[in-house]
């Protein structure tokens, strides 16, 4: 693994960023192919790709460090009031499957 981050670190900057951008942006269209998926969907591939894109980009940086701490504020705030946190929980995946079925029904996708 170090010869491998060695041999990376070494690769020229004008290689390195423009293979980093199209994994990163393979990775978070990925995600929003799967984001209709039952389940994380495309959570995980688009954190993966920010992922990918912070290892070269501060933009990406700063947003992945803003989205951790969302994440982390999140878990903290269900540790200490789990009842709450998980009514919260429920009421925010019924409002998005109730969005997520009115807009198939506006396009017209289930007649």
């Amino acid at each position: 693994m170090h010869r491998a981050k060695h041999w990376w670190s070494r690769t020229p900057s004008a290689v390195r960023k423009p293979l980093v951008l199209i994994v990163g942006s393979l990775f978070i269209l990925a995600a929003a192919a799967t984001g209709w998926l039952p389940g994380p969907g495309g959570i995980p591939l688009f954190l993966i790709g920010v992922a990918v894109l912070a290892t070269e980009f501060a933009w990406a940086e700063r947003l992945r460090d803003k989205l951790m701490d969302i994440v982390k504020h999140a878990g903290h705030a269900w540790k200490s009031h789990k009842i709450i946190g998980t009514v919260i929980l429920i009421l925010c995946a019924v409002i998005a499957a109730a969005i997520a079925y009115s807009s198939y029904q506006k396009l017209g996708i289930n007649r």
